[in-house]
């Protein structure tokens, strides 16, 4: 049996004869023997790899290089001209356009309504602050009051309690004095 390789980069073309291996014969039963402990083989370091030699640069390869820079750095301002014309805001866009003037207005009436909004903010801070200091006064002065109220509850309470254990003394003493 005959195989042809063939290598792609070379033009040579070899004859390789395969030849089947020999049939095995039977080999005898022999009794079981012991397994060899397998040794460690002793650790190598990688082959260094050879450097391939630089070939020497053109003069012409050179010009070539710089022409393609050149191509290059077109293609990149071009693409910056295209990254600028996307980020443009839409008032920027319509600038020359009738349609701008609304837009135009729209932006000025957000940015006043916002700086309004933070001017409002301020002073309900203010207000808020002054609320919460007379509050604070209103309330200690509430506490007091019905402090005061209670006082008079509590001294109208033992007034009343006087009187009744007054009134219950008389009215057993009327007893006795009828028994």
């Amino acid at each position: 049996m005959t195989d042809k390789i063939e290598a792609k980069d070379v033009e040579v073309v070899k004859d390789v004869e395969v030849k089947k291996a020999p049939a095995k014969k039977p080999v005898a039963k022999k009794a079981p023997a012991k397994k060899p402990v397998a040794k460690k083989a002793p650790a190598r370091k990688p082959a260094a790899k050879k450097a391939k030699a630089k070939k020497p640069v053109e003069k012409g390869v050179a010009e070539k290089v710089a022409d393609v820079e050149k191509v290059v750095v077109k293609k990149v301002e071009e693409v910056e001209k295209v990254v600028v014309e996307k980020a443009k805001t839409m008032a920027d866009r319509l600038e020359d356009s009738p349609i701008a003037v609304p837009f135009r207005v729209i932006n000025k009436t957000f940015l006043a309504s916002v700086g309004l909004l933070t001017v409002v903010q301020k002073e309900f801070d203010k207000k808020f602050s002054e609320f919460d200091k007379k509050f604070d006064k209103y309330a200690k002065d509430g506490e007091k009051v019905v402090d005061q109220w209670e006082d008079k509850v509590e001294d109208l309470r033992k007034d009343v309690e006087k009187k009744v254990d007054e009134a219950r003394d008389k009215v057993r003493d009327t007893f006795r004095k009828a028994a």
